[in-house]
């Protein structure tokens, strides 16, 4: 270390100096010293250099000159100040004030801008033996560095304070209440969902105690929810929740420990989701499908039951005829007749009462309505149950009842959940298809442009016996009491009553596939087979009564219709099935009027037999009958102008109906003599 005591001895200057060395300061000491990275300047007691070293004067672009032993310490200060080291400001009282610091030895620190944005630090500070030591290092890269390390910090906390803000903003969105708990249970943060339920800001329910905000009700049924929480479990759970209001809401709520890195629990993170309407929703789902399920029991029960009273009505009334007014007849044979068109009532009333309202087709976006329902079905199935769904581009409209779509879909899921266990995959493909004319015979739809749907799951799939049967209403593969079997009824029934069809692709471990065809918009404004006839004409009264053939597949129903239609003056033949009608009508030409049952084993039913009849022999006056309301309600709207009997039936409306059909048969044949 040099330093320079306050008399006597040679100052010493370094590396500025041509001169001999001073004895006892050997050339490498001197060389050393210029080598530093830091200048220096030693001054004595009267403020005159002693000693300094090259980088001293090369930092502070000092001229060598102005360095010599003995140099006054204001000649440097006097340098920097007109230069401008010291900023703006007289340079005379720039001096003196420097100055004057100097002697009443206080430490100075300051840094000087230099040219080319170069930064040199400055300090001046007093030595114990009465000199004053001056140093200045080049800190331009420390302080770039500084410069850049708080740019970071500033950019880093802009970052975190827009993360911190966006994250505010998505819990302030989102719907559901969010809460912050400690292990004492006080609320550390709260969202505006979570705080507005109990009628308080956010800012409000920071430190508030659990027990001040929640009811004692709640409070006690979830404390030992919280309790598990604070263990560290996860824990999701569901209850009725008492608002500060009175009111009550169904409440989803997930709880999740906070454990930082020490893994210790120090608090938990509370998620609560209203379910209220969904709640009320699925309920009300659930009451339609019961009423759904009465309404397809009832109309499947409604053919066979009115096929009864169209025997019962078909023999009374004629007995009461015959009998004529009397005791006997009104004691017993008028209550009993009367009680059997009651029960014909009766059955109407309740398909009205479990449907409530019509079939109203729409055109209907089925990805937009499949996304919708799936939206419900991801909230209420199992977990490990995955819902996926996929939608090609451009996919049509369809014609379908929008609600009946949704409940197939959600009788579908049940079905997927049942067989999946509620741990598997749901997958439900959407794209538009081209029904070719080979395909569409086999369906008994019309070849064109439909949309198809395709509702997979990986469970345990079904045996080809139960495939056959998948349909039946009230069959279930189910253990007993877990099914009602009345579900897959309900969706084969509603794409039926859309014009279109279903498919099922499914074996033992193989899981199930069902594929829906519902019909576009643009098919289903094609106009229908050419069925519709000329209006009938009053037919002559002197003309005699054509032979008709009567088709009812009842024994017991066919002989009562003989009896009525013989009444009514006609010849006819009967058959026994559609089947049967179609060989007689090709072996008897002279068949002009055709009364047909729909529902009816075979190959072909009446729908088929009315088709086969307007394209083979469209001469031919066809009636159809049916104790179902939905197949006379569809026989009315597939084939228009066609004479539609729903059983039971008055003689009069089949007398009327024949005469429509005898009309419609005279209209082709006056056609071709025209």
């Amino acid at each position: 270390m040099l330093h320079a005591g306050r008399g006597g001895g040679e100052p010493i200057g370094i590396a500025m100096q041509n001169r001999p060395v001073r004895p006892g300061l050997s050339v490498p000491l001197e060389e050393a010293l210029n080598e530093l990275e830091e200048g220096f300047a030693v001054f004595d007691a009267e403020f005159r250099l002693l000693a300094w070293n090259r980088r001293f004067l090369e930092l502070h672009d000092l001229p060598a000159a102005l360095a010599f032993p003995g140099a006054d310490y204001e000649s440097f200060v006097r340098c920097f100040a007109e230069r401008g080291d010291y900023g703006p400001g007289d340079p005379a009282a720039l001096v003196r004030g420097r100055m004057a610091g100097a002697r009443r030895a206080e430490r100075i620190q300051i840094e000087l801008a230099k040219p080319m944005d170069r930064v040199i630090e400055a300090v001046g500070r007093p030595l114990a033996s009465g000199g004053y030591l001056s140093t200045c290092a080049d800190v331009t890269a420390r302080r770039n560095r500084a410069v850049q390390l708080e740019a970071q910090v500033e950019e880093r906390t802009r970052a975190l304070r827009l993360s911190e803000e966006r994250l505010a903003l998505i819990a302030d969105e989102v719907p559901a209440g969010i809460a912050h708990f400690d292990n004492e249970l006080r609320i550390l943060y709260a969202n505006r969902r979570f705080a507005r339920a109990y009628h308080r800001s956010p800012a409000e329910m920071i430190g508030l105690h659990a027990t001040e905000v929640l009811s004692a009700r709640t409070l006690g049924e979830s404390a030992r929810y919280f309790e598990q929480a604070r263990r560290g479990a996860l824990v999701d759970f569901e209850m009725r929740v008492e608002l500060p209001d009175g009111r009550f809401k169904d409440i989803r709520t997930l709880l999740r420990p906070e454990r930082p890195s020490s893994g210790e629990v120090i608090g938990f993170y509370l998620l609560s989701i209203d379910v209220t309407r969904r709640k009320a929703a699925m309920a009300a789902l659930m009451g339609a499908q019961k009423m759904d399920a009465l309404g397809r029991m009832a109309s499947g029960i409604s053919h066979d039951f009115n096929n009864l009273l169209t025997v019962i009505l078909g023999n009374l009334l004629p007995l009461a005829e015959e009998i004529g007014e009397g005791e006997l007849n009104r004691e017993f044979l008028a209550p009993a007749i009367a009680a059997a068109r009651r029960g014909s009532a009766l059955t109407q009333r309740l398909l009205t009462l479990a449907r409530r309202e019509q079939f109203a087709p729409e055109p209907t976006d089925i990805p937009g309505a499949v996304a919708e329902i799936c939206t419900l079905l991801r909230a209420s199935m199992p977990r490990k149950l995955v819902i996926g769904t996929e939608s090609a581009a451009e996919v049509p409209p369809a014609l379908v009842d929008r609600s009946q779509l949704e409940m197939a879909l959600l009788n579908l899921a049940m079905n997927a959940r049942d067989a999946t266990g509620g741990a598997g995959r749901i997958g439900i493909a959407i794209e538009p298809y081209d029904l070719p004319p080979q395909e569409a015979d086999l369906l008994y739809l019309p070849a064109g442009r439909y949309v198809r749907l395709r509702f997979s799951d990986d469970g345990c799939g079904m045996s080809p016996e139960q495939v056959e049967r998948i349909f039946e209403p009230f069959f279930t593969s189910k253990a007993a009491g877990a099914g009602s079997g009345l579900g897959l009824s309900m969706v084969y029934g509603f794409v039926k009553q859309s014009n279109g069809a279903i498919m099922v692709d499914s074996a033992p471990g193989k899981g199930t596939s069902f594929t829906i065809l519902l019909p576009s918009v643009e098919l289903a404004a094609l106009p229908p087979t050419p069925l519709a006839l000329p209006a009938p004409e009053p037919a002559p009264e002197e003309e005699s009564p054509p032979l008709l053939l009567l088709v009812e597949d009842d024994r017991d129903v066919r002989r009562t219709l003989r009896r009525k239609i013989a009444a009514l003056g006609h010849p006819l033949i009967e058959a026994d099935s559609a089947d049967e009608a179609k060989l007689l009508i090709q072996r008897i030409g002279a068949i002009a009027v055709v009364i047909s049952d729909i529902d009816m084993p075979g190959t072909l039913d009446g729908f088929g037999l009315a088709r086969w009849l307007a394209a083979e022999r469209p001469g031919t006056g066809v009636v159809l009958m049916s104790g179902k309301a939905g197949l006379a309600g569809q026989a009315a709207a597939e084939l228009p102008g066609l004479p539609i009997l729903r059983k039971p039936f008055t003689d009069a409306a089949l007398a009327a109906a024949l005469a429509t059909a005898r009309a419609q048969a005279r209209a082709p044949q006056q056609a071709g003599r025209d």
